[in-house]
């Protein structure tokens, strides 16, 4: 009898574990689970990637809003 195929997605993240862990909302999780696919790994080196982007944007809208009169 042949061995049982893993799938290679075994290591699988819930998006609400994912939001947790990363600090980001349910939504935000979902969205960065459907770009880089269910792998732990690459969802984990996006997160990172998401929210620097997140506090670039942050950062954007607080410096333009000061320079309003």
């Amino acid at each position: 009898m042949q061995g049982v195929k893993r799938s290679r997605w075994t290591e699988t993240y819930d998006p609400d574990e994912f939001a947790a862990k990363h600090g980001l909302t349910t939504r935000q999780a979902e969205i960065v689970i459907q770009s880089n696919g269910p792998s732990k790994r690459k969802c984990d080196l996006a997160a990172e990637a998401f929210r620097a982007a997140l506090r670039y944007c942050r950062h954007s809208r607080e410096k333009g809003a000061r320079r309003s009169p």
